[in-house]
């Protein structure tokens, strides 16, 4: 998931200088994972905005599973506040940047050109939880975890190293960058003894490949049968007694 952290309010309000009338959205994925654009939080930052001068038009609080990124699902709740966003003279987005950019194409198809503006900044992908998060792979489209024992060494190396340890390892197996995390490449060492493939500690990978990285990136997986997966989201929500 897009791990996040809101913007300072004061930043948020600089944005939005020498606009009376704002709508603001919020997302039911991630950006309501992290509490900074749930419902909670739309309608905190609707006060907020109150309070300092701002015309709210409409605060839309997306419910849980209403990813802003997610075009089948995002575009009927656009629709059916496409008013809110018209008379709006500029829109907060409480969600990471693709769900701003995703929301604004939505509604420039729509015939709605508006300022838009994020309310917080976008961190890149974690993992974990209930409240403990950390990012874990970078998406970086040419997987290595296969050979690395589980442990992504671009991710947690500091330095990113294909082939370790590196020279600066410390006696005691802690990251010359950062003495109070262990090396990743010791990780790996101990995650390979543990599963009894110490081997692969052996084998040389090849320098990373990265042309999967270049951005703009993009997917085609095929479209997603909403109805079905919905009844599947059902019967794992009857199945915890909710």
């Amino acid at each position: 998931m897009m791990g996040q952290v809101q913007k300072p309010f004061k930043e948020i309000l600089d944005s939005l200088e020498g606009y009376k009338k704002v709508t603001l959205m919020g997302c039911g994925g991630c950006s309501t994972i992290f509490k900074t654009g749930g419902i909670k939080e739309v309608n905190e930052m609707a006060e907020k905005l109150k309070d300092a001068g701002k015309e709210i038009v409409s605060a839309i609080g997306n419910p849980f599973g209403a990813y802003v990124c997610f075009t089948p699902v995002m575009k009927p709740i656009i629709e059916k506040n496409l008013d809110a966003f018209k008379e709006a003279d500029a829109i907060l987005m409480m969600s990471c940047g693709d769900g701003l950019q995703n929301a604004r194409n939505i509604l420039e198809e729509l015939g709605v050109v508006k300022p838009m503006f994020p309310a917080q900044n976008s961190l890149g992908y974690f993992g974990g939880g209930p409240e403990f998060y950390k990012e874990k792979c970078q998406g970086c489209g040419e997987c290595v975890l296969g050979f690395t024992a589980g442990i992504c060494p671009l991710t947690e190396c500091p330095k990113g190293l294909m082939n370790g340890p590196c020279g600066g390892t410390r006696t005691d197996g802690m990251c010359e960058v950062d003495p109070e995390k262990k090396c990743a490449w010791v990780q790996i060492y101990e995650r390979l003894d543990k599963i009894g493939e110490m081997t692969k500690i052996y084998d040389i990978l090849e320098p990373h490949n990265w042309d999967k990285a270049v951005r703009p990136r993009s997917v085609n997986p095929g479209s997603l049968d909403l109805v079905e997966k919905y009844t599947q989201m059902k019967e794992l929500i009857i199945s915890m007694g909710i």
